[in-house]
């Protein structure tokens, strides 16, 4: 029954949360927007795995779930096992609660290393032939295509090349460096590498592709605000039009990067913030759909704590 539930809590969850998170509340609060895309794929792998690892400990009649990690009532869970009718669950639950993560484990590392790598070869290519503007806090390199990008990491580096820094009034400049800082500061590259991982990890189920899609623009649009609180909106919408074309390998956070007419028009009209209340909702669904497969899977440990007939690991002082 708790497995089920969690099953179900997860699909429900990829059906909706698109729906929800990728309404129009998003682009008036990215920050929380990003959050809540990345409390879905959370709640999505967490109730998933739980499912599992509660198929894989029987429940008693009582005490089901979770309550058979503790070792609890092991008379009931031996007989439960011994039922040849328990091996699809068995079956299924070592899928969810092993194979899951150890995908995602392994995609992750891969991803992981893959950037870092990439991002090496692709900063010692740039410094070798850029000269480094301590004015601009920027590395400009000799190029007729204007680019500008930020490669994040420890070694961190913003990059210009030189037909942006004579094509760009100085407003326009301005605010390109100014996004471009926003993103290192707030280290944007590692949400996207989250659900860009989880993508690559789960490719057919669209909640991730999603997500992934929406945190990379999503984050597009919190260095659109940061740059336009320090230069004027227009200004910066007139250097994403300058800079549209531009191209950049996906290790590196890009100005310009999707700058679709969506992202011009929110930057000449501005959209007024989400009120106090609808964004402490917004937090408390977030933080909800992370702890609610928690509390679904405990909820029969609790049960057979408080009813006395199921003994747990060091409940003897509590009498």
């Amino acid at each position: 029954m708790v497995s089920a539930g969690l099953l179900a809590f997860a699909v429900v969850l990829a059906v909706l949360a698109p729906r929800m998170v990728g309404a129009a509340w998003a682009d008036r609060a990215p920050r929380l927007a990003v959050c809540a895309w990345q409390a879905t794929s959370v709640g999505v792998v967490f109730a998933t795995v739980l499912a599992g690892l509660t198929l894989l400990v029987p429940a008693t009649a009582i005490s089901g779930g979770l309550a058979a990690l503790l070792d609890a009532c092991a008379t009931t869970i031996a007989n439960v096992y011994s039922s040849p009718g328990q091996v699809p669950g068995i079956v299924l639950g070592g899928l969810l609660a092993v194979v899951v993560p150890s995908r995602l484990a392994f995609v992750a590392v891969r991803q992981v290393r893959r950037d870092r790598l990439e991002r090496q070869r692709l900063r010692s290519s740039v410094l070798v032939g850029a000269h480094p503007s301590p004015f601009l806090g920027a590395h400009v390199v000799n190029s007729s295509q204007a680019a500008a990008f930020c490669i994040p990491g420890r070694h961190r580096t913003i990059v210009l090349t030189s037909a942006a820094l004579e094509g760009l009034s100085d407003e326009e400049l301005a605010g390109v460096l100014a996004h471009e800082r926003a993103h290192l500061r707030g280290r944007h590259h590692l949400p996207v590498t989250a659900a860009r991982i989880l993508g690559r990890a789960f490719p057919r189920l669209p909640v991730f592709a999603r997500a992934r899609a929406e945190t990379e623009r999503l984050v597009e649009l919190l260095a659109d605000d940061a740059a336009a609180r320090e230069v004027d909106r227009v200004e910066v919408a007139s250097a994403l039009v300058s800079l549209a074309g531009m191209k950049a390998p996906a290790v590196v956070m890009a100005a310009a990067q999707a700058a679709g007419a969506v992202r011009v028009n929110r930057l000449l009209r501005p959209v007024q913030p989400l009120a106090p209340i609808h964004g402490f909702l917004a937090v408390v669904t977030a933080a909800s759909v992370v702890a609610a497969p928690l509390a679904v899977a405990l909820w029969p440990l609790l049960s057979a704590a408080s009813s006395g007939l199921c003994l747990l690991p060091g409940e003897a002082w509590w009498a």
